[in-house]
C-alpha cells in the first residue's frame, strides 16, 4: 500500500509538471508539487470548519446518488436478462427502480443548490478548482439520471425490452 502511494504522488508530480508546460496551470516549484501530489488522496473541500462540513455533505450525497445509479443499472440488468419473471416481480421491482430514481433526483436537486449556492457567493469556501469539480459532478450525475430515466421510459414504452441495461454506462 505504502509503495502504490509513493507511485502515485510521482505520477501525479509528473502529471502537474505536464499541465504546467502545456499552460493548464501556473508554474509552482517541484516541492509545491509534491505536496499538491501527496494531499490529493485526502478528499476534502472547502476551506474552514463550514466549508469543509459544506463539502462534507456534497460528497456524502454524490455518494449516495452513485450508489442509487448502481443499484438501478442492476435491478434493470437483472430485470432484462431474466425473462420469465412473475408480473409480480417485475412490477415490484420497476417501482423500487422509480423509488431509487426518484431518490437521487431529489439528491441531486439538494446536490445543484448546493453547488448554485456557493457559486453565487463572492467569498467561497471552495478553490476554483473545487467549484470547477462541483459543476462537472453535479452536470455529470444529471445525466446519468437522465439516461437511467430515458432507459426506463424505453422499457416501459417496449414492454421491458431486453437492452435497457445496456444503455447504461455506470
Amino acid at each position: 500500500m505504502v509503495k502504490q502511494d509513493e507511485e502515485l504522488t510521482i505520477l501525479l508530480t509528473k502529471l502537474y509538471a505536464i499541465q504546467e508546460q502545456v499552460g493548464a496551470v501556473e508554474k509552482s516549484s517541484d516541492e509545491e508539487k509534491k505536496n499538491r501530489a501527496a494531499s490529493a488522496g485526502q478528499v476534502q473541500m472547502g476551506k474552514g470548519r463550514k466549508g469543509k462540513k459544506t463539502g462534507s455533505r456534497f460528497l456524502e450525497l454524490k455518494s449516495s446518488i452513485i450508489d442509487r445509479l448502481k443499484t438501478v443499472a442492476a435491478l434493470q440488468e437483472e430485470q432484462s436478462s431474466s425473462v420469465s419473471l412473475d408480473p409480480k416481480v417485475k412490477i415490484a421491482t420497476q417501482a423500487e427502480i422509480r423509488e431509487l430514481v426518484r431518490q437521487a433526483q431529489d439528491e441531486w436537486n439538494e446536490l445543484n443548490e448546493m453547488y448554485k449556492k456557493e457559486a453565487r457567493k463572492k467569498k467561497s469556501k471552495f478553490t476554483p478548482e473545487e467549484m470547477e469539480t462541483q459543476q462537472s459532478l453535479v452536470m455529470e450525475l444529471q445525466n446519468q439520471i437522465e439516461k437511467v430515466k430515458d432507459a426506463q421510459m424505453a422499457g416501459y414504452s417496449r414492454g421491458g425490452a431486453a437492452d435497457e441495461g445496456v444503455t447504461l454506462n455506470l
